[in-house]
């Protein structure tokens, strides 16, 4: 495992270890700013809220990813992620201003702005620099970052909850987000733009990337990925305060399940540069199915709660816990499949395709988890939620095991067409 990790000799160029380390603290402010809104606005009406809150970013940075990922073609990678850092620095400082629900929604979708300013551009960069052979792996290291990020993040803002105001939190965010603008502004070096004003046009790019056989096929799959996670760190943070959960408490909770997600990831982008995209892609998918119908069906075996707080059940997470660590595979693999696909020109474009996914994803769950409050009310929406996620994922294995089979087609009848030849 450790010759995997290394890569064969490959290194991680300097400026991509500064863009992982800018990576982590962007999502550690992220990660700490989940749980924070959802205190902020707590109360009789406190799911609601936060749904209300919470839909405009990913609508505003399915709106914009694109765009982004295309200007970095354009006119560099470092410009774009600064300008999206800074961007959600200064408005999730602005939060402490009022807690007026209309008004948090307007700023929080101008922050998925910023945040789609910051995604595409820095896989990009990655897709730009990392050797062929160790793309999977460096894809890995940024999945890391991210999700080491927001379960940082998460513990640090849950025990926020119980020590300081929400106020005070947000500006500790702010401060994380500026630190990170600044740390890549200062040690990263804008690298040569790759094309000129030759370059296509917004809607032809994304047909030019569409053509690519993998992309078509993956990205819906991708799309239900995100949807999920939207569900959960959208609603779990606000369900689980309802339940007089301690913030402490919901911070260690995601921590657990995000290292239990995030220590692998480099393993699982290598893995996939060995074995194959789509193998990986497929057991990760089907560990995330595992976990949810463990919930659905089995809902006692983890865990239970009490007057006296959470209860883990030993014989229940094991299971969970192997399945927790193989929920991560999908993603480095995911990453990796694409940039493999994709031209070199339209890295930004192809990569846009990620936080657009991101975006529509985390907008659907929010959305959609939107309407189900609304009509089951806030007692019952937290089951329907749990059906909502169980009826993606099984749609998403469905689409998964038909794109491993359909490559497997794919790829004996290119050896035939060869060896015709």
């Amino acid at each position: 495992m450790v010759s995997i990790l290394k890569g064969r000799g490959l290194k991680t160029p300097w400026h991509l270890r500064v863009l992982y380390i800018s990576t982590f603290l962007l999502r550690t402010a992220f990660g700490a700013l989940l749980l924070l809104i959802s205190s902020y606005v707590a109360g009789d009406n406190g799911l609601l809220n936060v749904a209300i809150i919470a839909v405009p970013y990913p609508l505003a940075e399915m709106a914009t990813a694109n765009y982004f990922g295309i200007l970095s073609d354009r006119i560099g990678r470092k410009p774009i992620i600064v300008f999206g850092t800074t961007l959600a620095a200064i408005i999730v400082s602005l939060y402490t201003l009022s807690t007026n629900v209309t008004y948090l929604a307007i700023m929080h979708g101008i922050h998925g702005i910023g945040a789609a300013a910051t995604v595409a551009p820095a896989i990009a960069m990655i897709a730009d620099h990392a050797d062929s052979c160790d793309r999977g792996r460096q894809m890995g290291w940024f999945d890391y970052s991210t999700f080491i990020g927001y379960i940082i993040g998460a513990v640090v803002g849950g025990f926020m909850i119980d020590l300081v105001s929400a106020q005070v939190g947000f500006l500790i965010v702010a401060g994380l987000l500026a630190a990170s603008a600044i740390m890549l502004y200062t040690m990263v070096k804008k690298e040569k733009v790759k094309t000129k004003a030759q370059h296509y046009a917004s809607l032809a790019d994304l047909k030019r990337v569409f053509k690519v056989r993998e992309v078509r096929l993956m990205f819906p799959i991708w799309l239900i990925i995100a949807t999920l996670l939207g569900l959960a760190i959208t609603y779990l943070p606000i369900i689980l305060l309802n339940q007089d959960v301690k913030g402490s408490t919901i911070g260690v909770m995601f921590g657990a399940a995000g290292v239990a997600l995030g220590l692998l990831q480099p393993f699982w982008g290598k893995v996939s540069d060995f074995v194959g995209r789509i193998p990986v892609m497929v057991y990760g998918v089907l560990s995330i199915f595992g976990i949810v119908v463990m919930l659905l069906l089995f809902p006692d075996a983890a865990f239970t709660q009490d007057s006296q707080g959470i209860h883990f059940k030993l014989l229940g997470m094991i299971p969970l816990t192997i399945m927790g660590l193989g929920a991560g595979a999908f993603v480095p693999a995911a990453l990796a499949l694409m940039a493999d696909s994709s031209d070199p020109e339209s890295y930004g474009a192809t990569m846009g395709l990620y936080s657009f996914a991101l975006g529509f994803g985390a907008f659907v769950a929010e959305g959609l988890g939107l309407v189900i409050i609304v009509i089951t009310g806030s007692n019952k929406a937290p089951a329907w939620l749990l059906y909502f996620a169980a009826a993606l994922i099984a749609l998403a294995v469905m689409m998964m095991m038909a794109f491993f089979l359909s490559s497997i087609i794919t790829r004996k009848s290119r050896r035939k067409r060869a060896e015709c030849k």
